[in-house]
């Protein structure tokens, strides 16, 4: 026969009757050892009972006979500071009940957890009360937020080849060989042949909180397939650009356009100098002192021999370009100019100018460079060309092999020299908005006079002028601190992103100039970053 009692409503566990009366145990430590040996021994032990019942006393009757209750496990959940994750912690019971899974979710309602449950998480969380001891405390996660996807941009997809493909994609031989000459036939599109492809921006997924609290998701921004010259929509697809005329297709950000092609063997005195409207292609040479002028792209399957190339396109001149040394400051023979990319083999004593990118294959000799953004020298990736002698007038960014030659050669590289359009801008602004402040004031004292005027009538009407007046100067003021915030950042942005990598070498005799900052290297430098941090020229190995 059991010595204990249970009581299932309070849970407490109890003597039969005093160890005095029973004569058994005799101390509190046989009593403990029977606790640990019976069905009760998760219960909590009431100590300060136990105490009591083996201590001599003549009132002992009236002594409390509750040795150990039993704890039901208890659960707990909690928040993140962003709503995002739902932790539960539990301690598993001694002697009373265990946590179902319906006492789980309805904690989790109680604390407003309402999405992102995870239901496996939970049966695994709760299971684990089986394996731990009594009393033990443990936590786990059973509920996630899910944070909002992004909507992605449109996209457009080019769906035939340009010319520039055809120039990087020399056709081989029956040998196995390839023949840089050979590039297949001329690339060109008829009416109705698809050009671009519009994937349309998507919407993005909205996310949520664990509250069940929408988190919405930005939308992609959508742009518009823009059909230029010699293109349209197709009736049937509005997302799909098709050729309007026969002619060579040209690639740009937002659509194509078709461009009448011009095509030459050679440009020499034979043809004369060439300028037209739409692009150009020759498959041979352009010689000593013609002139090749295009709104669309100029290729050139040859060599450039000091003639002078402008496009209001791309450039892509596949073996090189090659000048005379000029003479008593004289300009170079040899010009090439482009509103976008200029792509060249091979340049010495050439004068080269990109709106864009400017791209070298293999070197660039006492050649003065321009571009607005990134001039390679080398090939994609890791280029490995070399820039020697001459000047970089400007780019934002530079990537070479080698720079300079190891006589010494005198190189100059200046970089984010756009620094000093937007400091004068941003000097235009200053003066602009002290001129509003100085105005703002006259109308400040204006007002002073105004109030002064004994007619009434009149004194309202210089008032109204004044406020009109004063309307302006705000309006303007906002929009001139608008203009300022905004050419700030276009300054840190350009200081951020300007930089020089170098590959393989830097030689002596480079002279460096990034916005107003200047160095001077007179040593080797092996593979390096150079960029403006902290208002100097900095390198990094």
């Amino acid at each position: 026969m059991s010595m204990f009692l249970f009581d299932e409503q309070s849970g407490y566990v109890s003597l039969c009757e005093h160890p005095r009366d029973a004569g058994f145990p005799i101390t509190s430590s046989q009593l403990l050892e029977l606790i640990e040996q019976s069905s009760y021994a998760d219960c909590e032990l009431v100590d300060a009972n136990i105490g009591k019942l083996f201590t001599p006393s003549s009132q002992y009757q009236n002594q409390s006979l509750v040795v150990a209750k039993a704890v039901d496990a208890h659960i707990e959940i909690t928040v993140d500071e962003k709503n995002m994750i739902a932790e539960a912690s539990l301690t598993t019971a001694r002697g009373g009940k265990v946590v179902s899974m319906d006492d789980a979710q309805a904690a989790l309602s109680a604390a407003g957890v309402k999405s992102g449950i995870s239901h496996p998480a939970l049966d695994t969380f709760l299971g684990q009360q089986f394996k731990q001891p009594a009393g033990a405390h443990y936590s786990a996660i059973v509920a996630h937020g899910r944070n909002p996807k992004d909507g992605n941009d449109a996209r457009f997809v080019r769906l035939c080849s340009t010319a520039q493909d055809r120039v990087l994609s020399p056709q081989a031989t029956s040998g196995g060989k390839v023949d840089m000459r050979n590039l297949g036939a001329i690339i060109t599109v008829k009416p109705g042949a698809p050009l671009m492809q519009r994937i349309p921006a998507t919407a993005g997924e909205n996310g949520f909180t664990v509250f069940g609290d929408t988190l919405p998701a930005q939308a992609g921004k959508d742009y518009p397939l823009e059909p230029f010259e010699g293109t349209r929509l197709d009736p049937m697809n509005s997302n799909l650009l098709i050729a309007d005329t026969k002619g060579v297709p040209v690639a740009l950000p937002r659509g194509m356009r078709v461009d009448d092609v011009l095509c030459f063997h050679h440009v020499d005195i034979s043809t004369g100098h060439v300028e037209f409207d739409g692009s150009v292609i020759i498959s041979g040479d352009v010689k000593d002192g013609m002139c090749v002028k295009a709104t669309g792209d100029i290729t050139v399957l040859g060599f450039v021999e000091s003639a002078t190339i402008e496009s209001k396109s791309e450039v892509t001149i596949m073996l090189g370009a090659i000048g005379r040394h000029r003479e008593n400051e004289d300009h170079f023979t040899c010009n090439i100019s482009a509103t976008r990319t200029i792509s060249v083999g091979y340049a010495q004593f050439c004068h080269i100018k990109s709106e864009q990118d400017l791209f070298i294959e293999r070197q660039a000799l006492h050649c003065d460079l321009s571009a607005r953004r990134l001039i390679r020298v080398g090939k994609a990736n890791n280029p490995r060309g070399k820039i020697i002698g001459g000047n970089i007038l400007d780019a934002m960014r530079i990537e070479t092999g080698e720079l300079g030659a190891p006589s010494g050669t005198k190189t100059r590289v200046f970089i984010a020299q756009y620094w000093h359009d937007l400091r004068q801008k941003q000097q235009q602004i200053n003066d602009f908005e002290k001129l509003l402040a100085s105005k703002a004031a006259s109308l400040q004292q204006a007002r002073k006079k105004a109030n002064k005027i004994t007619n009434a009538a009149q004194r309202a009407h210089y008032i109204n002028k004044i406020t009109a007046s004063e309307q302006q100067i705000k309006i303007k003021t906002a929009s001139t601190k608008k203009k300022k915030y905004l050419v700030k950042q276009k300054i840190a942005r350009l200081l951020a992103t300007s930089r020089l990598k170098v590959n393989e070498l830097m030689h002596p005799g480079v002279e460096l100039k990034i916005a107003q900052e200047s160095k001077h290297f007179s040593r080797i430098y092996p593979p390096h970053l150079v960029r403006y941090f902290e208002g100097k020229i900095t390198q990094s190995f």
